[in-house]
């Protein structure tokens, strides 16, 4: 362990007329950290401390990261109390966060909320439009945000039994935008050429400047974004997948609302994003919803034809998420129940039609409830499928690989834990590569953001994966949309296009 804070404990001389050095100079001496900062709160203790144990003083110090200066760190605390940290990936649909005790490195508890700034839109550009055109929205936007950070905070610490101020480090993975909303800077200028973001690496930021309800003397720090679209949370998924270590170059897919992508090896990488639409996550249809318990994760025709459903937790159907829709999408082609450009086929089983048009009957409960997926949800999963797999090709080609040069392909987000590589060939999200080359991370954005919390010489490595980073705008790429159109159709028009 080498985390972010982490505990001390030392015994100083005692003053004397002959050394009457200060308290907190003693204690810098003690450490052998002379830039050691001591924040006011703590100076205010320390006297009392130090004289009722005996000159023996224990605490915790936070790294702040000055790459200039790596004695510079802070003294969060003095006490005995345990010390912990929030790990927190804000997406633009959901905010994640796990609870991580800094001594052991333990996950204690986690939580998942839907991001509240979904009531001001959906989507990113309508809540950038938001904050730019109504009186207040920006603040709106922002307070909304602190808010949902606090309570997440705030249930990770009941859950765990944990008091405010020993929560002496937050570390937050998040797209360009949630970073801008979370510091209150104006996001005019990201989504219009030449889409200049405020900021491209906050860094170290005091609770108390973002309202944050932890230990006021803790610190809060928030992964560097890579350009408009591609935010920290794709540079903490690069952490976690070491694709900045690799020898031979790998893709990380980070598949939601947005679909970031990052293909690279230790030497460089190259960075882009594009519009997934809802069709990766809960918003994927009208039944859709989180991937939590009672959601549709896989779905399976039998040779009569006969749907059967694994449901997360196991329980009753309730919904379908992003996973789902996959698998759902994928078996209806094996089936023969969707055509190639996914339409669906009048009088196959389960296949209905009603006043929202034709659809298909996933499930009927006792009670007369059904879900239905239609034709309008399957036409826009495939869309942004399409949009998906020419990103990945546009990306991949700009850097002169073929899929066949790839080792690995990295998925994570919204489909990150329980798809299936061979649903992800049927529909060609991905090339035609053998399974073994794809590999799974629940979140990686949330677990690169553990991973700073438990080791802070992964500052060292952030620093050179932005050294590393190009950024492609891909909102200025002619090629896209050329090849956009074949991608639509079920695997592709061009199956060559597939080839891994």
């Amino acid at each position: 362990m080498n985390p972010l804070v982490w505990r001390f404990a030392v015994g100083l001389t005692p003053p004397s007329l002959t050394d009457n050095a200060s308290d907190a100079s003693r204690l810098k001496s003690a450490l052998c950290q002379p830039g050691l900062h001591i924040p006011l709160t703590v100076l205010r203790a320390l006297p009392a401390w130090l004289r009722d144990n005996d000159y023996t003083v224990t605490g915790c110090i936070a790294a702040t990261g000055d790459p200039d200066n790596k004695q510079d760190n802070k003294v969060v605390s003095i006490g005995r109390q345990g010390s912990y940290g929030v790990a927190l990936d804000i997406g633009s649909t959901n905010i994640w966060g796990e609870l991580i005790d800094l001594d052991t490195g333990a996950v204690l508890c986690k939580e998942v909320i839907t991001n509240p700034q979904t009531r001001y839109g959906a989507d990113i550009l309508t809540r950038i439009f938001y904050s730019m055109q109504e009186d207040g929205g920006a603040a709106a936007l922002h307070e909304c945000l602190v808010g949902a950070v606090n309570a997440v905070i705030k249930s990770l610490r009941g859950e765990a039994a944990i008091a405010q101020e020993a929560i002496h480090a937050v570390v937050v993975a998040a797209n360009t935008t949630m970073t801008h909303f979370l510091l209150n800077l104006p996001v005019n200028n990201i989504p219009t050429s030449p889409y200049i973001p405020v900021v491209n690496a906050p860094g170290f930021q005091s609770p108390s400047n973002l309202g944050i309800e932890i230990n006021p003397e803790g610190v809060i720090y928030l992964f560097p974004n890579a350009g408009s679209y591609v935010g920290g949370d794709i540079v903490s998924g690069i952490i976690a997948s070491k694709i900045y270590k690799s020898d031979t170059p790998s893709i990380l897919i980070d598949i939601g609302t947005n679909v970031e992508i990052a293909v690279g090896t230790k030497d460089w990488i190259l960075v882009g994003a594009g519009a997934g639409g809802p069709a990766f996550d809960e918003g994927i249809a009208g039944i859709g919803g989180r991937a939590a318990g009672g959601a549709i994760y896989d779905v399976s025709l039998d040779d009569g034809l006969n749907v059967r459903l694994l449901t997360i937790g196991g329980g009753r159907p309730s919904c379908l998420c992003g996973t789902g829709m996959v698998s759902l999408v994928a078996s209806l082609f094996e089936a023969g129940i969707i055509e190639q450009n996914g339409a669906l086929i009048d009088g196959k089983r389960n296949v209905v039609n009603s006043a929202q048009g034709s659809g298909f009957l996933l499930h009927e409960d006792g009670g007369g409830r059904q879900l239905i997926v239609y034709q309008t949800e399957i036409n826009n999963f495939l869309l942004s499928k399409a949009a998906m797999f020419t990103l990945l090709s546009v990306m991949t080609h700009t850097v002169g690989l073929a899929f066949s040069d790839v080792d690995k392909f990295i998925l994570t987000g919204a489909l990150g834990t329980h798809i299936k590589a061979k649903d992800v060939k049927t529909l060609g999200l991905l090339p035609d590569v053998s399974e073994d080359r794809i590999i799974h991370i629940e979140n990686a954005s949330l677990a690169g953001a553990g991973g700073l919390l438990r080791d802070r010489s992964l500052l060292d490595d952030i620093e050179v994966i932005t050294n590393l980073i190009t950024y492609k705008e891909m909102n200025e790429d002619t090629g896209f949309m050329n090849e956009l159109q074949g991608a639509m159709f079920i695997p592709h028009t061009d199956m060559a296009k597939l080839k891994g």
